[in-house]
């Protein structure tokens, strides 16, 4: 091997010498020539002078003897250009002529200067913009328009080997031509002509900028298009010097691929700097203009452009016999840098949002572990539920304080083909029940509800234009009168159905908008009551900037997606403290009823994915036929957004938010934990503790020892206490069974062990105000959650309990039925109230009494009763 190099060596300094040689010989030619001309110009001056000693000495010739003198045969003319040469023999004239010229050329010179200059287009970013995680690690690279890799470097920078690579291969006399080379034109020209097409252009440097300047116009090889290019490269020679000119050249030019300019191309195949190249990798990368190839590899036409710049680098004088030998011989080796492409929707949005002037390097606020270990979670996700239909899910995670974005999955796999790409995040989809806490703490903040008022959830017909509406439970069970804490921890559909109407539905959709949900754009009569199950559409990105709000005390803020000063890509707002938009005594009382898993266990049970170990926060929905499934929870320190799905909308098998998107969530949350430990939310200061009776809702009375606690805004709080019994057996009176005769039946009523006679009636005692209900219907006895004993002396199928129902001036008939049995039907127009006697049996009695008007609902009541 050693051999073979020698006498590689040895041949290419032979060749070296010989070329030296002839170099010689050369110039001794061109030294005998020049002696020549000399000679002949000695001569010429003797001639000229004897010629003008002769002219003097003669005298005068008459005009007639002059025109003879010059006179030319008959049939013959002088050539142009040997009249005007013969009319500069004078050197007055000459003198004239030569400052007019030079005048001419300073005059067009000048003028040039006021015309545009052809590289100052429109100014636009032209650098790779860098993107990393919040802790620098790379995430993307980003290309200036139109999709091309940029590297600027100053003239400095570059390595000399590689300028001069570069002048050699493209423009060898770029240093002294005036934007054009005419020997080189000439040159293409006999080489077009000789091929018999057009196989060089003899374009110089800055001919090639004129090109790029002229853009898409300028495509396609015709005259008229190299004449553009010259005249576009005088002007740029007169409005740069040489040096921008190659500056320009060096950063700009298309080298290989995606890469515009030699910094650019040295980094992405060498992964070098322009610093620091080698002869060798210097002459390859001043081939690839001419010679792109494909990025990776060393094509033999990439290899013998490179091996004749490095020859004629040597025959310039820029190398030495010995480094021409060793840049021959080196290897070029490829090293192309990793390029990463992680949390990839994100990035796609960062990068479609650049503005005009973005920073070079750009920090999101994404955490590539926690990103990468939920990417995993979503996956497993997929993977269990896919023969279910859920196969795709998105996943938002964002601190609370700050408002930023520590993790964003738009779909399972961005790098599934058929539909990785689509953004589940920003696509609107109906969120289900996950729109309810703004519907209590709408209800809330305008002093209509407080956390035990008592709600209807029972089954009711809503009539509008054209039809009428009748929600149902997603369970399909209904519990009568609920606290708001059990109806919106269970996410019953009824009361908040009931509160939506009551508020008015204009209002409420105004309150969503302005809680950021502007998906929500259509009228209210597109949406009607169904918007308060979410039958509206909504993005999961905005769904978590209002769960935010709930978490930070009600305060609205944009999203993060950048840290440091980046105005162009950010909200001009992000330095503000926000918008209020819930209350945030309210935002603490919706916050805790959506942590307490006993209130939720009507709905859902206890325990289960939502009932974490630590305080948090949460809500799921469902959207209709399993479509959708969402889940929103926040701690202190985050908001956790998920939702679950497919992006073609048909409907999963019975996945709802809890066993879906509801799994993925607690996964989720569980990490965020550890990374972030939760804290205790403290209530505010206009927030007040009550202890409530759980029956009516009411201030605790002396009948009502299992009382809660409940959470109040200060001047919402109840003032009224529970004068109702809800902790005796009752039996029956004997001294009125004994005036009434058997077959009349007895009666069953509430009475105290100690005092049975002296008890009010329950006809007179006050009716608790549930809403859903009219304020003036509903059961007066017996009340919702009474208990009733059988007296044991008497046959039970003469004991009989009287239920009294409360009317209002709208009802015309009123149905009580009893287990779902109805007893009876009556015509009440004018009553005030109506009694039923009822037969009752052991165990869980429930009576509903339904108002009707033209035989359409308009109010419902329920009292669930237990007889022993």
């Amino acid at each position: 091997m050693s051999t073979f190099l020698f006498s590689q060596a040895n041949r290419n300094v032979t060749s070296r010498q010989d070329r030296i040689n002839q170099a010689e010989q050369t110039d001794q030619a061109d030294q005998a020539d020049q002696a020549d001309q000399a000679d002949q110009s000695d001569q010429t001056e003797q001639t000229e002078q004897t010629e003008q000693t002769e002219q003097t000495e003669q005298p005068k010739q008459t005009k007639q003897a002059d025109r003879r003198k010059n006179d030319v045969p008959v049939g013959a003319s002088r050539p142009a250009f040997l009249a005007f040469f013969h009319f500069l023999l004078k050197p007055k004239r000459a003198l004239t002529f030569g400052t007019a010229f030079l005048v001419g050329v300073a005059v067009f010179w000048a003028l040039l200067g006021l015309l545009e200059d052809p590289l100052a287009g429109e100014e636009r970013w032209d650098w790779t913009v860098s993107i990393t995680d919040r802790h620098g690690t790379p995430l993307r690279e980003v290309l200036p328009p139109p999709d091309r890799r940029l590297e600027k470097f100053s003239l400095s920078e570059f390595s000399p080997h590689l300028i001069e690579a570069v002048l050699t291969a493209e423009d060898g006399r770029f240093r002294f031509h005036p934007g054009f080379d005419p020997l080189a034109l000439l040159r293409a020209l006999g080489q077009n002509v000789s091929a018999g097409r057009i196989v060089s252009g003899g374009s110089t440097i800055t001919m090639q900028l004129a090109r790029l300047s002229l853009g898409q116009a300028g495509s396609g090889r015709t005259i008229t298009r190299k004449l553009k290019e010259i005249w576009l490269a005088v002007l740029i020679e007169r409005h740069h010097s040489k040096e921008e000119i190659l500056s320009f050249y060096l950063n700009s030019v298309p080298v290989g691929g995606p890469n515009l300019g030699f910094g650019a191309a040295a980094k992405s195949l060498l992964g070098k700097s322009v610093k620091n190249l080698s002869p060798a990798e210097s002459c390859f990368l001043a081939a690839l203009p001419a010679s792109p190839g494909r990025p990776g590899r060393l094509s033999p036409a990439q290899e013998r452009r490179q091996k004749h710049v490095i020859r004629r680098l040597a025959d310039r004088g820029h190398l030495s016999e010995s480094e021409e030998a060793r840049a021959l011989a080196e290897e070029i080796v490829f090293n192309p840098p990793h390029r990463a492409f992680l949390a990839p929707h994100l990035m796609a949005h960062l990068a479609a949002d650049l503005g005009e002037d973005p920073p070079r390097l750009l920090r999101s606020t994404i955490d590539l572990d926690l990103q990468t270990s939920l990417e995993n979670l979503a996956a497993q996700t997929v993977e269990k539920y896919r023969g279910l239909g859920l196969t795709q899910v998105a996943l938002v995670v964002m601190s609370v304080p700050e408002r930023e974005i520590l993790a964003y999955l738009g779909s399972a796999d961005f790098f599934d083909g058929r539909e990785g790409q689509i953004d589940g995040v920003v696509v609107p989809r109906q969120p289900g029940s996950a729109l309810k806490p703004f519907i209590y703490a709408y209800g809330l903040d305008q002093k209509l509800i407080t956390a035990s008022t008592l709600m209807n959830d029972e089954p009711e017909d809503y009539l509008f234009p054209g039809g009428s509406y009748s929600p149902r439970n997603y369970s399909g069970q209904n519990f009568g009168p609920v606290p708001v804490r059990t109806a919106l921890a269970s996410s019953l559909n009824l009361p908040a159905v009931n509160l939506t109407a009551h508020m008015g539905l204009d209002e409420v959709l105004e309150f969503l908008r302005d809680l950021g949900l502007t998906s929500l754009s259509e009228d209210v009569s597109h949406y009607g009551l169904a918007l308060a199950l979410g039958g509206g559409e909504v993005t999961l990105l905005s769904l978590v900037d209002a769960y935010a709000a709930l978490a930070d005390g009600g305060r609205l803020k944009p999203h993060r997606t950048i840290l440091g000063d980046a105005p162009a890509l950010e909200d001009a707002s992000l330095n503000s403290a926000g918008r209020q938009v819930v209350s945030e005594e309210t935002a603490f009382i919706i916050s805790d009823i959506l942590s307490d898993d006993a209130a939720r266990a009507t709905g859902f049970g206890l325990g289960g994915p939502l009932a974490t170990p630590y305080p948090s926060s949460v809500k799921t929905g469902t959207s209709k036929n399993f479509r959708d499934n969402f889940c929103l929870g926040y701690t202190d320190g985050f908001v956790i957004g998920v939702w679950a799905g497919n992006f073609q909308a048909r409907p999963m098998g019975q996945i709802s938010g809890l066993t879906g998107a509801g799994r993925l969530w607690r996964a989720a949350a569980d990490l965020m934990a550890e990374f972030r430990p939760p804290k205790k939310i403290v209530p505010p200061k206009g927030v007040e503790i009550r202890s409530v009776c759980p029956v009516s809702g009411l201030l605790t009375g002396p009948n009502c020892p299992n009382g809660r606690r409940e959470y109040f805004l200060a001047e919402s709080a109840p003032e009224i206490q529970c004068d109702h019994r809800h902790d005796l057996f009752v039996r029956i009176d004997r001294t009125d069974l004994a005036a009434r005769p058997p077959e009349s039946g007895g009666s069953l009523g509430p009475t105290s062990p100690a005092s049975s006679a002296s008890s009010a009636s329950p006809a007179d005692s006050p009716s608790i105000p549930i809403v859903g209900l009219s304020a003036d219907f509903g059961f007066v006895t017996p009340k919702n959650g009474e208990i009733y004993a059988f007296d044991p002396g008497l046959p039970e199928e003469y004991q009989m309990l009287e239920a009294v129902v409360q009317l209002s001036d709208e009802v015309d008939e009123l149905v009580v039925s009893q287990n779902g049995r109805q007893i009876d039907r009556r015509n009440v127009s004018g009553a005030k109230r109506a009694a039923f006697s009822l037969s009752l049996q052991k165990g869980r009695q429930v009576l509903k009494a339904t108002a009707l008007r033209a035989g359409r609902t308009i109010f419902s009541d329920t009292a669930v009763l237990t007889v022993q």
